[in-house]
């Protein structure tokens, strides 16, 4: 039994705790810091005692002994003022917190200065590690000081001249997921909306289009392979240009959910219903946008929230463990809403 809470503490310390639990301060410490291995009722004697005394660990004290502050940086290029790729922040701030430890942010605003700046700042507030996170998939090239800790990318890759590890995307297997939506329904006159040609994101995605389609020995129609620049308006007008050639599509798989908004505008003015007379299929699962439109939009998404909550746990199991993170491919998901329906002649 824990006698009652001793009067007139101020700051309770380790030997309080030890005093109101009758056992030593070392096995205090032993309990706090799951050093070592004690019975399980003296155990719970001190985290009753830890309980009644309002009892908290002196954090710095004990970051110095193991040389860690128990903090992580984060520098982004945009995301931080972004609802579209916020996630990943919220991924990699919740893991880092179910660990005990606090995630600092810094918005780069895609500037170098900025963002040389920024790395030297954390690093001079001794974070025991550092991540990147970029809001659209790209090429990146961080400070030299960036590596000089346990490091990670998020949603970018390094420039050839020094290798990071990164967690992207699968922009292949989201490709052809969005294939398959429309393959699996039975269509096979498909037309490929895309972003702009030399876009990384862009060439992954048509790539994991054409591997569908070849998977399921559905030709490509190179005609049907169409550029445009991930707005509304290009969609717009590359469906127009479809219909007025006459090309018998009965599905358009686009490069985002903004160019499938594109492609419903034209079509809807064509007097064509979607899904019954069109099937669309989007990217992203942009929030309040892709479930908001009529018809609401079957789309892949990004992993965002994944990718940061998959970094952070690399991260912090990198440093707990003395190893060197090592990157990955995170899955996208196929989101099956009201867009598509099986084709016209079907």
């Amino acid at each position: 039994m824990v006698p009652r809470k001793p009067k007139g503490f101020a700051t309770p310390t380790m030997k309080d705790v030890g005093v109101l639990a009758g056992v030593s301060q070392s096995t205090v410490s032993l309990v706090v810091n799951q050093t070592g291995k004690i019975p399980a009722e003296t155990e719970q004697r001190v985290r009753e005692a830890i309980r009644q005394l309002g009892y908290r660990p002196n954090e710095t004290a004990r970051n110095l002994r193991l040389q860690r502050s128990r903090t992580i940086g984060l520098v982004t290029d945009r995301i931080a003022s972004s609802p579209y790729a916020g996630k990943v922040l919220r991924g990699a701030e919740e893991y880092a917190w179910e660990r005990d430890y606090l995630l600092l942010l810094v918005d780069a605003k895609q500037d170098t200065n900025i963002e040389a700046a920024a790395v030297d700042t954390l690093l001079a507030r001794q974070v025991d590690g550092l991540l990147y996170a970029a809001m659209s998939w790209h090429e990146v090239d961080t400070p030299e000081s960036f590596s000089s800790l346990p490091s990670l990318l998020i949603n970018a890759w390094h420039s050839p001249r020094r290798a990071v590890p990164a967690v992207v995307p699968d922009e292949v297997g989201g490709g052809r997921l969005a294939a398959s939506a429309a393959l699996e329904m039975g269509h096979r006159r498909i037309a490929y909306l895309g972003g702009p040609a030399d876009d990384p994101a862009r060439i992954e995605r048509e790539r994991g289009f054409r591997e569908e389609l070849a998977a399921r020995n559905v030709p490509v129609n190179e005609a049907w392979i169409y550029t445009g620049n991930y707005q509304m308006k290009s969609a717009y007008a590359l469906t127009h240009s479809i219909l007025d050639a006459g090309e018998d599509i009965t599905a358009l798989v686009c490069g985002n959910d903004r160019m499938a908004a594109g492609a419903l505008l034209a079509a809807l003015e064509r007097g064509l219903r979607v899904p019954e007379d069109l099937s669309l299929v989007g990217y992203d699962d942009q929030e309040e946008f892709a479930d908001e439109v009529t018809p609401a939009l079957t789309t892949v998404t990004i992993p965002h929230y994944e990718m940061g909550r998959v970094a952070a746990e690399q991260l912090l199991e990198a440093l707990e463990n003395g190893e060197t993170p090592t990157g990955a491919t995170v899955p996208s998901e196929l989101i099956r809403r009201d867009s598509i329906a099986p084709p016209r002649h079907a």
